[in-house]
């Protein structure tokens, strides 16, 4: 399973994104594996996406891609585990989003992250400590 964070949605619906050729490039090769959305990033990437225009393609990149929405047990205990976790880096200011992916990547064994955030390379880690497996770029 490929966990999508902001920046490759964002990138894939504005084509005048820096990144948006990379995020196109790549996801051939993501697509291969089941792509999966969880709240937080979409209500990020709707924050930074607000034109009506952008939107629609976040829509429409959303379901021609058949990304899924991520299933979690127990919400409440993973919020509980987030607030922890942005806790413990809280002098590099993360977001809710990057604290939820490190997070779930952990609970969900086969997960990647598709990221293009650097921290997620050199800073952020999993609430075990263990480097969070990212998509390779």
């Amino acid at each position: 399973m490929i966990l999508i964070d902001t920046t490759p949605l964002v990138a894939l619906c504005d084509p005048r994104d820096s990144l948006h050729a990379k995020a196109i490039a790549a996801l051939d090769r993501v697509a291969k594996r089941p792509i999966v959305l969880c709240e937080a990033v979409l209500t990020e990437a709707c924050f930074l996406l607000s034109h009506a225009m952008q939107r629609a393609r976040l829509e429409r990149i959303v379901v021609e891609i058949g990304m899924a929405p991520l299933a979690i047990q127990d919400e409440a205990d993973l919020r509980l585990d987030v607030f922890r976790w942005l806790a413990r880096y809280a002098e590099h200011q993360p977001d809710w989003a990057d604290g939820y992916l490190a997070v779930v990547s952990e609970r969900k064994k086969d997960a990647r992250v598709w990221t293009y955030d650097q921290e997620f390379r050199t800073t952020w880690r999993r609430p075990n400590g263990t480097r969070i497996p990212l998509v390779p770029s």
